[in-house]
């Protein structure tokens, strides 16, 4: 049999509260005896000295005290049910996200918004990451294990997707790949991206993610007004020039995004107006939706013996009640 615990442990300092507790009520019930000893006529029902009453009322307040604490002790076989919500995440990497119109770049700042989100889950939630630039690819499956998931988010970069260019649709069709077929409700889409959709497919796509029931939200990063690209040449850093040789500013097509997460009755978001747009989102969309049910089984736990506190409580508290049921006041 194991140790006697309790559950609400932090609460023992309120039981160092009864001794001030035992001598506040014992003055009050002393000065009520002593006025009516002055003032009042004899009664000649029985009643408690003070401390007396004091005493009885004290030790009701430090069971209520132990009861609240929630004793436990001994094993039993907990039914546990889990819930959760998947999380996928679709993160542009393209080149275009090395723009330093937020710092320290686009990706990097995304990638500072995921790891934020991250403490956020909860422990039935599942997280899955899709990279994409010219095309799509699956980095993270979606999985419970978010210390493996910050590590593969280490390895990120804009070379994890050799193919160029920024298809949005590519990687919202990746990510209803990823989507369990019964668990539609349950599931949302967040992409992660400046908008620049080169393919120009990502509203057609998205609508066919809300023929599913898939609801995508978006997270623009960049400015109006456009940012060179920094890339590195010859271990040097340069800009990035078109095959004109002029110099590539890129901006984000904030249209294009708020049209995708509309489609499927999504939010949008400007990341450089918002601190933690990725938490944001959780807590106003992603908190209130569906929770999934999966794994449920048994486990052990502590059993509860607050009844070994509260049976007594009771009775003392209805004896008092009794006892006192004839006096008059």
């Amino acid at each position: 049999m194991s140790d006697l615990v309790f559950a609400r442990l932090s609460l023992w300092p309120a039981l160092l509260a009864l001794p001030l507790v035992a001598a506040l009520l014992w003055a009050l019930f002393d000065r009520s005896r002593r006025a009516a000893q002055r003032y009042g006529a004899p009664s000649p029902d029985a009643v408690s000295s003070p401390l007396g009453r004091s005493s009885v009322l004290t030790l009701l307040l430090g069971l209520g005290v132990v009861c609240w604490m929630d004793p436990r002790l001994g094993q039993e076989q907990v039914v546990v049910e889990r819930r959760g919500l998947d999380l996928i995440l679709c993160l542009d990497t393209s080149r275009s996200m090395l723009a330093r119109d937020l710092e320290p770049s686009r990706l990097q700042r995304a990638l500072l918004d995921v790891r934020a989100v991250l403490p956020e889950l909860q422990g039935g939630d599942r997280a899955g990451l899709v990279v994409f630039a010219g095309q799509a690819r699956l980095w993270i499956p979606l999985t419970h294990d978010l210390d493996s998931f910050r590590g593969l988010l280490d390895e990120v970069d804009t070379d994890v997707v050799k193919q160029g260019g920024t298809d949005v649709a590519a990687a919202l069709r990746k990510a209803l790949e990823l989507t369990d077929p019964d668990g539609v409700r349950t599931t949302a889409v967040l992409l992660l991206t400046d908008g620049e959709d080169l393919a120009g497919a990502g509203r057609q796509a998205a609508g066919e993610l809300r023929e599913r029931g898939l609801t995508v939200h978006a997270v623009g990063y960049g400015s109006a007004l456009g940012s060179k690209i920094t890339v590195q040449e010859g271990g040097q850093q340069a800009f990035l020039r078109d095959q004109d040789g002029a110099e590539v500013v890129s901006r984000m097509d904030s249209e294009s995004l708020r049209a995708v997460a509309a489609a499927t009755g999504g939010e949008f978001l400007r990341a450089e107006s918002t601190v933690l747009p990725l938490v944001e989102l959780h807590r106003k969309r992603l908190l209130p939706m569906q929770k999934r049910s999966y794994d449920a089984g048994e486990q052990q736990g502590l059993q509860p013996r607050y009844q070994w506190v509260l049976l007594p409580l009771l009775t003392l508290l209805l004896w008092e009640i009794v006892r006192s049921g004839g006096r008059r006041r």
